[in-house]
C-alpha cells in the first residue's frame, strides 16, 4: 500500500486483474482533507466527502464503475427535471463501449447519489473525450461529488486516451449548470440551434486537456450551428 497525490492516479479503471491493490491517495478541499482509496480490481474509490460550508465530514461516499444493475437504483437521481432520460440501449452501449468513462457515486446503503456518463471520439485533433451526462440527486448536492466526476473523466481522456479536449452540451436556459461549467474551466465553444426537444438551443463547452499546449479546440467560434453540422452526436 502506497501513498500519493492525488493528481497522480491515471487508468485504475483499465486495471483487469492481478492481485488487489490498494492506493491511498490525500486531496486537499477547502478546510479538509478527503481521502480516497482506491482498489483497482474493484474499480472503486471511496471519498469522505465534506459539504460545501465546512462542516466536519458526514458522508461516506464510494465511486466506482457504473454497471448493468445501477439501472434499476438510479431513479433517484433522474428524477431531477433538468435530468436527460434515456433508452435502455443507450445506457447498454455506453457500458459496453466505454466502461472507463461510466461511474457511480453512491451512497450509505447503495443509494446512487449521482452519476457520469462519457466517451472518447473524433480524429486528429479532433479526438476528445465527451461528457454525455453527469448528474447529482437533490439530496446530495453541495458535496463537490459533481466536480470529483468531472475530474475523472478528464484524467481518463487525459491519461488513458491522451486527447486534445473534453466537451459537453447544456440547455443554454441552465444558467446554474453553465455556471459551473465555467468554474471547472469550462468555456462556451459554439451555440448550437434548436439541440434540445422543444427547440431549446444548447452551448457547446470545451476545455483543453494538456495535449492541446495552444488551446486551440476552445477557440469560440462566431457563428451558430444546426445539429445536423455537428462533427459528431
Amino acid at each position: 500500500m502506497g501513498r500519493v497525490p492525488w493528481q497522480q492516479y491515471s487508468s485504475y479503471l483499465r486495471y483487469t486483474g492481478g492481485a488487489p491493490a490498494n492506493i491511498q491517495l490525500g486531496a486537499a478541499h477547502q478546510q479538509h482533507t478527503l481521502s480516497f482509496t482506491i482498489c483497482p480490481a474493484a474499480a472503486t474509490t471511496t471519498v469522505l466527502s465534506a459539504s460545501a460550508t465546512h462542516s466536519p465530514l458526514t458522508i461516506m461516499t464510494t465511486i466506482r464503475r457504473f454497471t448493468c444493475n445501477d439501472l434499476f437504483t438510479f431513479n433517484n437521481v433522474n428524477l431531477d427535471i433538468l435530468t436527460e432520460t434515456y433508452n435502455l440501449p443507450f445506457y447498454l452501449q455506453y457500458l459496453a463501449r466505454w466502461p472507463e468513462y461510466c461511474l457511480l457515486a453512491e451512497g450509505p446503503g447503495k443509494q446512487a447519489m449521482g452519476y457520469i456518463l462519457g466517451k472518447a471520439e473524433g480524429k486528429g485533433k479532433l479526438w476528445h473525450g465527451h461528457v454525455t451526462a453527469v448528474t447529482v440527486a437533490p439530496d446530495f448536492r453541495r458535496q463537490a461529488l459533481a466536480r470529483k466526476l468531472m475530474n475523472m473523466l478528464e484524467e481518463i481522456t487525459d491519461k488513458v486516451h491522451n486527447a486534445y479536449f473534453v466537451d459537453l452540451f447544456v440547455r443554454v436556459s441552465n444558467s446554474v449548470a453553465i455556471n459551473m461549467y465555467k468554474g471547472f474551466g469550462y468555456s462556451v465553444y459554439r451555440t448550437v440551434l434548436n439541440y434540445y426537444a422543444g427547440d431549446e438551443d444548447a452551448y457547446d463547452m470545451r476545455k483543453a486537456m494538456p495535449r492541446d499546449v495552444k488551446k486551440e479546440s476552445v477557440i469560440p467560434l462566431s457563428r451558430p450551428v444546426r445539429p445536423e453540422d455537428l462533427e459528431f452526436d
